[in-house]
């Protein structure tokens, strides 16, 4: 990388930083150091426990993930339109359809959320981001798909939450295998950073998972997704049991 290359990609970062608060890497400087540490290898754990059980959470599209959640003892169903319009809302909606799937399901996705509903996208998260930065006021300026850690990917966790149960450090190929060549991230303002990624030869970054808090609730944009339920493990059974529990459950009045 040339000096005014170097010179535009730190530019670049120290505005990434000053936007999107990323715990350990204040300026450039911290990002380089962070970014030529050797990616973390370890085990990643994924059990299922009683806090996980204790919460209610539906899919809109992504039905094949039903038959999978069950075998792990969760009480999962498809989401239902009309109980959440009497205000029966669910803790966690995950979500594969894109917007627009059915009139007025955004807004009846915001409505839930502001109840408390963690909203998720496991697919078709462009879509969405275009949508929710709309609604918020804030700016999606498309997709940054980075390679893997030899080609110079780099991802940078922000959530302990979100990552507990992963190997701590630079997370990697090896622990997020789930992932496979779909490393998306997107450019997006007003967000908060859960999980970062840098191309470090194409000299941009990016969000790969980012949240926007709404009302009691908040939506989360998970753009790496898992093409295969068939070829997943612990790495992608960890992240979707973290994401169940990354937020208060819902005020958990009975559904009528």
């Amino acid at each position: 990388m040339n000096k005014n290359n170097a010179d535009v990609f730190a530019k670049t970062v120290d505005e990434y930083l000053a936007t999107h608060q990323v715990t350990g890497i204040g300026d450039y400087a911290g990002f380089v150091r962070f970014a030529e540490t050797e990616p973390v290898k370890g085990v990643v754990t994924a059990e299922v426990t009683p806090a996980h059980k204790a919460r209610k959470v539906r899919f809109w599209g992504a039905l094949e993930h039903l038959p999978l959640m069950r075998a792990w003892g969760l009480d999962v169903a498809e989401f239902d339109p009309d109980a959440a319009a009497r205000g029966c809302c669910p803790d966690v909606i995950f979500c594969h359809l894109q917007p627009g799937y059915s009139r007025g399901d955004v807004d009846q996705i915001l409505g839930a959320v502001r109840l408390g509903t963690h909203f998720v996208t496991l697919q078709n998260t462009d879509s969405w981001s275009a949508v929710f930065a709309k609604r918020f006021g804030c700016n999606y300026d498309g997709v940054l798909t980075i390679g893997s850690d030899a080609e110079g990917g780099v991802f940078f966790a922000n959530c302990p939450k979100l990552f507990e149960g992963f190997p701590e450090g630079r997370l990697g190929a090896d622990v997020l295998p789930f992932m496979g060549g779909n490393r998306h991230s997107m450019y997006l303002t007003g967000d908060r950073c859960l999980l970062g990624a840098a191309d470090m030869k194409k000299r941009r970054i990016a969000t790969s998972i980012a949240q926007y808090a709404y009302g009691k609730g908040a939506i989360t944009l998970v753009g790496p997704c898992a093409k295969d339920l068939n070829k997943t493990g612990a790495d992608y059974k960890r992240l979707l049991l973290n994401l169940i529990t990354l937020l208060p459950p819902v005020c958990g009045a009975a559904c009528r």
